[in-house]
């Protein structure tokens, strides 16, 4: 059985789980031997050019299989207006590399989905962490949105996303990516086994990783 980890600032407790590590922008040539994430946090925007330029050139190395986090957090210091356009140019990228989008939203859902409609992406749209009600799960799946969980969750929200919309993932907290599988399926009233072979064709057939 394989676990996988869509987005975690840890390297995974059990080498062989499936862990895609989160890298900041500007954090330069990290070679971590697994999958990677890169990305500019909302809490982080200090040079937008500098930055922006060195995301352009990680996109293009190979362990890179996703754009983020990104987004949008009305508690950041940054301006709304300078986290679009950071939010912007990091869906463009993800959109022409063909990878996903891993989004990190804070009291800006209305925002979220108007660029969503405004830019119609084909590649996934994740929003990472997520710890809202079933009625907010809802409405972002309608559309077209994938929630992934962590540590903490809403069992409303779970039963929202499944099967089809649902991916799992320790974020920054220091916990076993299969304790975050048990919890789930649990709150499911799931075997493990069903619930982490959904996980896995999630992954294979949105993510396209192996």
């Amino acid at each position: 059985m394989v676990y996988y980890d869509i987005h975690t600032h840890h390297l995974p407790v059990h080498p062989e789980d499936v862990a895609i590590v989160n890298s900041l922008v500007p954090t330069f040539d990290v070679e971590t031997g697994l999958f990677r994430s890169v990305g500019i946090h909302p809490w982080y925007i200090y040079n937008v050019e500098e930055q922006l330029a060195e995301l352009k050139r990680q996109v293009s190395f190979p362990d890179v299989v996703a754009i983020g986090e990104t987004g949008l957090d009305k508690g950041a210091e940054a301006p709304l207006d300078c986290q679009r356009e950071i939010f912007r140019a990091s869906a463009s990228l993800a959109e022409n590399a063909g990878v996903f989008l891993i989004i990190h939203c804070v009291k800006a859902w209305d925002e979220l989905i108007a660029s969503k409609k405004e830019l119609k992406p084909r590649v996934p749209w994740i929003i990472h962490g997520f710890r809202g009600n079933a009625t907010l799960a809802g409405q972002l799946i309608r559309q077209g949105f994938y929630l992934s969980f962590g540590e903490y969750f809403n069992p409303g929200a779970v039963r929202e996303a499944w099967p089809g919309r649902l991916f799992a993932e320790t974020d920054d907290r220091e916990i076993d990516i299969r304790t975050v599988y048990r919890n789930l399926s649990v709150s499911l009233n799931l075997r493990l086994e069903q619930f982490a072979g959904q996980v896995a064709e999630n992954v294979r057939d949105i993510l396209h990783l192996p």
